[in-house]
């Protein structure tokens, strides 16, 4: 961007999984109506900032940008094509508003508290379901990808035990049930086991294997 300034990103944007939602332009818009504001700009001055300001930066993947299409057609929105475009995407999402300076010349302000995807967008309950699907996979994506690749590695089928993950992974003995439990219950693996698993013990047998056609559907990709 010229001129540049630095931004407070605030940390809900992650946190809510708004990038979930938001080509590649609507953030680098999103930053420039922050910038704005650093530069106490307001008025027309403003909104011509955030208008003309040229956008650095690489393109998202095709794939990305083909997905994100798709996700906004079932929100019932559109993928974004011009500058104005970006700034109405961001409005309907609630994450800046409209405010008027001492001229009541309209400018463009981050809103705060930053409000969640869930609350002002008309997403159902598959969809809510993915977002919180998302959040975990976030939340434990360290321990997730330790279990996950002992798997895989096992060619996608192993007998086991609590126990020897924890010795193989280093990852916690309950976290290894949250993660199995998880992965269990959003159907990319398929687990047997001779008691329920939230009693097992950590010597206790358990048979795992990926369910490949699930697992290839669900694994998600996050990007910023």
């Amino acid at each position: 961007m010229e001129n540049r300034v630095r931004v407070q990103v605030p940390e809900e944007l992650q946190e809510y999984m708004w990038f979930r939602y938001m080509p590649l332009s609507t953030y680098k818009t999103y930053l420039v109506v922050g910038a704005t504001a650093s530069q106490e700009l307001k008025g027309l001055e403003a909104t011509q900032n955030i208008l003309n300001t040229k956008l650095e930066g690489g393109e998202e993947h095709p794939q990305v940008v083909e997905d994100k299409k798709n996700i906004l057609k079932k929100i019932g929105l559109e993928y974004p094509k011009t500058r104005q475009d970006d700034l109405d995407l961001l409005l309907k999402y609630k994450l800046v508003e409209l405010k008027k300076d001492e001229e009541d010349t309209m400018y463009y302000e981050y809103t705060k508290p930053v409000p969640k995807p869930e609350d002002v967008l008309n997403i159902d309950d598959e969809e809510k379901q993915i977002l919180k699907n998302i959040k975990f996979e976030v939340k434990h994506q360290d321990d997730l990808n330790q279990v996950l690749t002992l798997i895989i590695n096992s060619n996608g089928n192993i007998l086991t035990t609590l126990d020897h993950i924890h010795n193989m992974t280093d990852v916690k003995h309950a976290d290894i049930k949250t993660i199995l439990e998880y992965l269990l219950n959003e159907g990319s693996i398929k687990v047997k086991a001779d008691k329920d698993m939230k009693h097992l013990r950590k010597n206790d047998k358990v048979y795992v294997s990926i369910d490949k056609e699930v697992f290839e559907k669900k694994r998600f990709v996050i990007g910023q």
